[in-house]
């Protein structure tokens, strides 16, 4: 086991010197947006980011005070189109998730409060910011393959768990597709995709294993507080404060990210309000099925598969 190397491996401290990753839209831009033409030169740029830079992106400056959130929801589902294919996002096809604090338990963007950090399952996740919180509420994001390197370096005997992976399973009403109730095979934390590092962690999808009966044993659970632990320490993790309108982007096999906690405003209409897209990315090397945790998928490779009675052809 060799430490990662490239522009993908990187510490707070570089992504605060290095901006490269952040993209403020020009007027001309945003207009092309509101016009419904997504073909903006920056947009390769953030898929080429995402895939071969430092693994993210940050787009800022849409305007969306002066949209309803239908209007907004478009524009972000166009950008969205133009870097990959949106998928579902649960059992209920949903292609644009809403990531605010409605009570529903097991799925890290119907709460509130602070989320630890993970990967979702699929390709690219992104993020537009409606509506921030009252205080706190900061995206945290990480570089995996820094964190793998810092793993090696401080207990090296914990990557043979990482490598080795866990058994992983969905909520209930995500399964409705047909997976299993616990995959079979073991996803690994750390590992690579057709030669390249690559990365997967949803901890709330490994306790939901263990009580369905995939237990851990104490060195297994260890290596996932050393992996936690590291992730989520400012040496590493990266705070941004996201304000209306920017956008970030995050490849999943590269970058874990996370939420400090947060206070809400109590009326509803104020609450942070984040929309969600699912991307899976057709010109990326598809991942193995050994680093997957869905047996079925809802199109290109990835997403949640909607139930049969959601789901009309190829559309929610």
């Amino acid at each position: 086991m060799k430490p990662a190397e490239g522009p993908h491996v990187w510490r707070a401290a570089d992504l605060a010197a290095d901006r490269s990753w952040c993209i403020d839209l020009a007027p001309a831009e945003i207009a092309s947006l509101e016009a419904g033409r997504f073909d903006l030169p920056r947009l390769d740029e953030v898929r080429i980011g995402l895939e071969r830079g430092r693994g993210l992106a940050l787009v800022r400056g849409l305007p969306v005070a002066r949209y309803g959130e239908e209007t907004a929801a478009a524009i972000f589902s166009g950008i969205g189109g133009a870097l990959g294919v949106a998928v579902s996002q649960s059992y209920k096809g949903d292609r644009i998730g809403h990531v605010r604090d409605i009570g529903e338990a097991g799925r890290y963007y119907t709460v509130g409060g602070a989320l630890e950090m993970h990967m979702d399952p699929v390709d690219v996740v992104g993020l537009l910011c409606l509506k921030k919180a009252v205080r706190g509420g900061e995206s945290r994001v990480a570089s995996s393959a820094a964190v793998h390197n810092a793993v090696l370096a401080e207990r090296p005997d914990l990557m043979r768990f990482l490598r080795r992976g866990f058994h992983y399973t969905s909520r209930e009403e995500d399964k409705a597709a047909g997976a299993p109730p616990v995959t079979p095979h073991r996803v690994p934390v750390f590992g690579d995709i057709d030669g390249r590092f690559a990365a997967f962690l949803l901890p709330i999808a490994i306790r939901n294993a263990e009580k369905a009966g995939a237990p851990l044993s104490p060195a297994e659970r260890e290596a996932l507080e050393a992996v936690a632990r590291i992730a989520a320490g400012p040496e590493h993790a990266c705070e941004m404060d996201l304000e209306p309108g920017d956008m970030q982007f995050l490849n999943n096999r590269l970058i874990l990210h996370g939420r400090a906690d947060y206070r809400d405003a109590p009326e509803p209409d104020r609450k942070r309000h984040m929309l969600r897209l699912w991307l899976m990315m057709p010109d990326w090397p598809p991942r193995p099925e050994t680093m997957t945790m869905h047996a079925r998928h809802d199109r290109a490779g990835g997403g949640i598969a909607p139930k049969p009675s959601v789901a009309t052809g190829d559309r929610p």
